[in-house]
């Protein structure tokens, strides 16, 4: 009687685990920016692996090597907003997209967020300037459950396609929509 009880508790459990077990691993094997801005925008892997124990991690960074000092803005959080990755360059396609995760969401008073399938930003305009030689930069996570396939995805804005807009001396905004190509790669299965 106590080996049954012993199977059907370690049956249970086996199943209790069937769903991750069986969850493909991703890595981000390349980044590409591609940006006419007057100033400097780059995007680097920091964490390449989407794996069950840890996510994938890109760290985004302006920097101002100007001479002026420039005006950024946009909703949610500064400098770059909400992210998400999306399977078309094209910023008219509006297919379904993984969200990229930053712990700034939570903190924010502009975003509203339960969890990464869940969330709204204020439509508030976020502005600040960054300085001469000044730096600035975020990093963003990228779950693996949120991946939908491997291959080339595309950065863009949550709500709005530009990452963001900029303007010096109160000139007018621009916005800026650099191509940013993630390449992503299945590892396995576990």
């Amino acid at each position: 009687m106590r080996r049954r009880a012993v199977l059907a508790a370690a049956g249970a459990s086996m199943a209790g685990l069937a769903g991750c077990l069986g969850d493909t691993e991703y890595a981000i094997t390349d980044v590409e920016v591609q940006s006419t801005a007057p100033f400097a925008f780059d995007v680097r892997i920091a964490e390449p692996d989407a794996v069950i124990e840890h996510p994938a991690r890109l760290e985004f960074e302006l920097r101002n090597d100007g001479e002026r000092a420039f005006q950024f803005r946009n909703t949610g959080i500064w400098p770059f907003g909400l992210l998400e990755l999306v399977g078309s360059p094209d910023p008219e396609d509006e297919g379904v997209g993984a969200l990229l995760w930053t712990e700034e969401y939570e903190s924010s008073e502009y975003v509203d967020i339960e969890n990464r399938q869940s969330y709204g930003v204020e439509s508030t305009p976020l502005v600040q300037s960054v300085a001469s030689g000044e730096t600035v930069s975020e990093t963003y996570e990228l779950h693996g459950e949120d991946i939908l396939d491997s291959g080339t995805m595309y950065v863009r804005g949550k709500f709005e396609p530009p990452v963001f807009e900029y303007r010096r001396d109160g000139g007018e905004w621009q916005s800026f929509s650099p191509e940013i190509a993630v390449t992503i790669a299945a590892k396995g299965l576990l």
